[in-house]
């Protein structure tokens, strides 16, 4: 039945246009399931019933019907392709959503006396829209900010349409120019928001020029009342040009985007650079379906986020989007009516910007989770300077100190990150065991590694006070300064620091110990199966080289194959003889072995 429904598809395909545009696939029930966009309509939609890929299959499999429009240009084909994912929200298209986590600024365009408002979406309604900013707190300062500046007026009264009989408190403050009452012309207000269009952009240099110029004028006509609160203005603008980070010496207008995908959700950061300044940061969401790449990714984001926003002249990418189906580039040369610049990094700070970018994305992702109480209650006990998102957890585990060894566990943004386990043999041979050698054996070869192993935010160690300090004396010996060390004993879950005698005792409900209390644990299980694996492999060892036959060769494979003695031991000889590399013979001897010796 199923098959019947694709060859009626493929049959309304080979009847498609050779044409550019935008084509629709629709599940049974008459819901958009995926929009795309193509140079040539027939041929990329007949491509979908040869591809195997997982994206294609769930398409077909879930598809009914499908539509096509046939659009002018490539430029129009990607605006309409995000109009209608925007309208539809498709489960098989990458969505930028709509957050309201994030407050926004508007610019109310569309009113003949614009204003600047706190807002919480974006709508298609001719409106300029700045942000989503992290803190609402920023946003309420800015309009304050723009109304002692520029005197845009914040009432919600419908002008020219209704107005009040007099003028507010605000217009004898000087905080607005009563456009209500007439004191101001329409030309002269459009004027001002063509200034606080500037400012909200960061050219802040052309604003103050042209303030400058305004307070020579009422200077040389006498008016100093005047002149002192333009000069106040420029003083502002001075101190808030100076607090953001300068970056290049060129001036340049340009955007630096870069994402961060965890457990199938992703993250868009945009830092926003003009006249060379970083001015602002904003973080995005975006939904992703099953199957999607990194190019469609960063493509997807580019198109719906340009689609509603100012394109600056260079826009900056960790990496170049190729292969789509529409010039991306020409799209935003057309939609900003000059040359727009596409690239990866070119300098040294836009290099270090995009991991800034990286690590700030990083963040964000955690604040949603439970294990951003966590590592926020570590920063702030022990007053480190970043979050700390690299955590190390060391123990030892020995019999005696026979098959001592070292492990390390390592933990990034609160969770295990096993790729990054490392385990250490102690070569350390004294008679006489001494933990505190041993870990200073495991620390040294550690930090030996330290140029392509970089230290982590927090080292943890598992024990008491005499671990830290053996620990230390490692760090100081090698001259290698540390980020932070501590040491957590299990009897009472103490915790020792660098230069405290006393111990750091948290409540049983910190969520700050309970990480701790797991890396650590980690640490033990991970030391301690290690200590089993090689104290099985000798004993292992001790009986296969009385097997005749047997050589280092067969004694790795039967290792591969059995955890330890117990396991060999109970082997059927069906069992020994279906091991690769054991012949029928050598798995007779093996099996008389064993069962001769029980």
């Amino acid at each position: 039945m199923k098959n019947d429904s694709i060859l009626n598809l493929k049959q309304k395909v080979e009847n498609f246009p050779e044409s550019t545009g935008v084509y629709i696939f629709y599940d049974h029930s008459g819901k958009v399931i995926y929009v795309g966009k193509a140079k040539n309509l027939r041929k990329r939609v007949l491509s979908y019933f040869s591809d195997s890929s997982p994206k294609s299959a769930y398409i077909l499999k879930k598809a009914q019907n499908i539509e096509f429009y046939i659009t002018d240009t490539e430029t129009e084909a990607l605006i309409l392709e995000s109009v209608l994912i925007k309208k539809h929200r498709p489960i098989m298209n990458i969505q930028l959503r709509d957050d309201k986590q994030y407050p926004l600024l508007k610019l109310t365009l569309y009113e003949e006396y614009p204003r600047l408002i706190l807002a919480r979406r974006f709508e298609d309604d001719g409106a300029k829209y700045y942000g989503p900013y992290t803190q609402s707190g920023t946003v309420r300062e800015t309009i304050s900010m723009v109304k002692k500046l520029f005197n845009l007026r914040s009432c919600n009264w419908n002008l020219p349409k209704s107005k009040p009989k007099r003028p507010c408190l605000n217009y004898f403050i000087e905080n607005c120019k009563a456009p209500c009452q007439g004191y101001i012309t329409k030309e002269d207000y459009q004027e001002i928001v063509r200034e606080v269009i500037g400012f909200m952009e960061g050219r802040y240099e052309e604003i103050i020029n042209k303030l400058y110029n305004e307070m020579q004028k009422y200077s040389k006509n006498l008016e100093f009342e005047k002149a002192a609160k333009v000069r106040d203005k420029i003083r502002l603008l001075q101190n808030l040009s100076e607090k953001q980070k300068i970056l290049t010496f060129n001036r340049e207008n340009k955007d630096l985007i870069q994402f961060y995908v965890e457990d199938h959700k992703a993250k868009v950061l945009v830092y926003l650079i003009r006249e060379g300044k970083l001015v602002e940061k904003r973080i995005f969401n975006l939904t992703l379906p099953e199957e999607y790449s990194r190019d469609e990714l960063l493509e997807s984001f580019i198109l719906q986020y340009y689609s509603v926003r100012d394109i600056p002249e260079i826009i900056v990418l960790p990496f170049l989007v190729f292969g789509g189906e529409v010039d991306l580039k020409e799209f935003l040369c057309r939609r900003k009516g000059t040359k727009v610049e596409i690239r990866t990094p070119e300098s040294e700070d836009e290099e270090k910007l995009l991991n800034m970018a990286l690590k700030d994305l990083t963040i964000e992702s955690l604040k949603s989770e439970k294990v951003w109480l966590a590592l926020s209650e570590l920063k702030r006990i022990f007053n480190l300077p970043n979050l700390p998102v690299a955590i190390e957890g060391y123990d030892i585990s020995n019999l005696q100190g026979r098959e001592a060894v070292g492990a390390r566990v390592y933990f990034q943004n609160g969770y295990p990150d096993k790729n990054r386990y490392r385990r250490y043999k102690i070569k350390y041979t004294e008679e006489s065991p001494n933990d505190y050698l041993m870990l200073q054996e495991v620390i040294k070869r550690r930090l030996n590694k330290i140029e392509e192993d970089p230290l982590p935010d927090i080292m943890l160690i598992d024990g008491g006070k005499g671990q830290l300090n053996a620990v230390l004396e490692v760090f100081e010996e090698l001259k290698i300064k540390p980020k932070f060390i501590l040491a957590l004993a299990k009897e009472r879950e103490e915790i020792f620091v660098p230069g405290n005698s006393d111990s750091i005792l948290l409540p049983y409900d910190s969520p700050a110990l309970h990480l701790l209390q797991q890396v650590r644990d980690e640490a033990h299980r991970f030391a301690v199966s290690y200590h089993r694996k090689l104290r099985s492999k000798k004993l292992i060892d001790s009986h296969l080289e009385k097997i005749p036959g047997i050589g280092e060769k067969r004694m790795k494979i039967l290792l591969e194959a059995f955890n330890d003695l117990e396991s060999l031991k109970k082997a059927s000889l069906e069992d020994l003889k279906k091991i690769p590399g054991i012949s029928e013979k050598i798995a007779e001897k093996i099996y008389l072995y064993f069962h001769k010796s029980s």
